[in-house]
């Protein structure tokens, strides 16, 4: 059965370009292993990550994930069944919205940080769809998915 985690984390140290290339490397080599899909958010020190595939295999993988040196702090959030793959073409994509963005698409508009966001997120886990939706339509909007 397919499966969906959504996790939020925060960035151990300041990530350049260069951190954030090389993470998506690393992850689209191991999901296209693993058969995951997902995407990859980074705003402002925080990571959230969208990982799809069997349960055994992304129960591992963010077993592994909890342990990278890069992040800390993990929540899961978002643990579900799924009948079919949000991120089916993407290995692993990415964007790297403002604030602005996330907090629209999460329907908190006027949220100051990403932390408040995320801890409004957290407690109110019925967003977590709206938000999904709105990340594949921003990486479809792009012109070359991950």
């Amino acid at each position: 059965m397919l499966y969906q985690i959504v996790y939020s984390s925060k960035a151990t140290r300041p990530m350049k370009s260069t951190d954030l290339e090389q993470i998506l490397v690393d992850a689209r080599t191991g999901n296209d292993a693993r058969n995951v899909t997902g995407a990859l958010v980074y705003v402002d020190g925080v990571f959230l990550q969208v990982l799809e595939g069997e349960r055994e295999v992304l129960d591992a993988l963010v077993a592994c994930i909890r342990d990278d040196d890069r992040h800390d702090c993990m929540k899961v959030f978002h643990e579900a069944g799924i009948p079919a793959r949000a991120f089916k073409d993407w290995r692993m994509a990415y964007l790297s919205p403002d604030v602005a963005d996330m907090s629209r698409w999460s329907g908190l508009e006027g949220t100051g940080t990403i932390d408040e966001l995320l801890r409004h997120v957290h407690r109110d886990t019925q967003r977590v769809p709206k938000i999904l939706v709105s990340i594949v339509e921003a990486i479809a909007a792009q012109p070359m998915p991950g």
